[in-house]
């Protein structure tokens, strides 16, 4: 018996029900992509996600071992494509894991929240909330700019709400959005909710810490 899985192609039929969400429309760019993912993330049953960039072929992600595989490599990453197609695909925990070369999830995550919701807050994140860095990137996989490193390691001092970080990274507060919008599409931020916020669903037990996953080997320090 295989121990890989090939990903449903992304013509198949949707799988929806209780645990699952119905597939969002297409939209251009990536923010509905993103938004998805986000929503995937908080669901316990394990789901195999595709994303399908109108013009490459399909992404498969599996999140169970915060692994993908694409045949594009990532310096192809098409930063605007017209619509981007969702699929997602319930399956069991002991599942086989996908076939083929596997990466990990990190970097397509930091790409598609760079590029969804252009110098904007995402649609799960909500004004006047304060965030910290929970763990360090690891640069040396992630494409970022100079600017975008300075963003992050402003993230460390404090909670802080995304317009006190873009006077504390001294940058553009829609470059600070594109930023904290990755880090948080990764699980990279511990989220304090600000005085007058609308109520958020509790994020699952265990979900936000994730301990087992090595995150370049570095940490970040909590407290004050």
């Amino acid at each position: 018996m295989s121990d890989t899985v090939a990903m449903p192609p992304v013509d198949a039929p949707f799988v929806t029900g209780s645990s699952a969400p119905p597939p969002p429309p297409t939209s251009p760019g990536w923010s509905a992509a993103a938004t998805a993912i986000h929503g995937i993330q908080q669901i316990p049953r394990p789901i195999l996600v595709s994303l399908s960039p109108a013009g490459f072929s399909s992404i498969a992600i599996d999140f169970r071992h915060q692994e993908f595989v694409w045949a594009t490599p990532l310096e192809e990453f098409p930063e605007h494509p017209s619509d981007v197609a969702v699929g997602t695909y319930p399956i069991e925990m002991d599942s086989p894991r996908l076939a083929g070369q596997t990466v990990g999830v990190d970097a397509l995550l930091w790409l598609i929240g760079l590029h969804s919701y252009p110098g904007q807050r995402a649609s799960w994140l909500r004004p006047g909330d304060k965030y910290r860095l929970k763990w360090w990137p690891d640069f040396d996989h992630l494409p970022a700019t100079p600017e975008q490193v300075r963003i992050v390691k402003a993230s460390v001092k404090g909670l802080m709400t995304v317009e006190k970080l873009a006077t504390v990274a001294k940058c553009d507060v829609g470059d600070a959005y594109s930023v904290i919008n990755a880090l948080s599409l990764m699980g990279a931020l511990r989220r304090v909710e600000g005085k007058g916020g609308s109520p958020t669903q509790p994020m699952p037990e265990g979900k936000y810490d994730l301990p087992d996953r090595q995150r370049g080997g570095r940490h970040v320090k909590r407290g004050g």
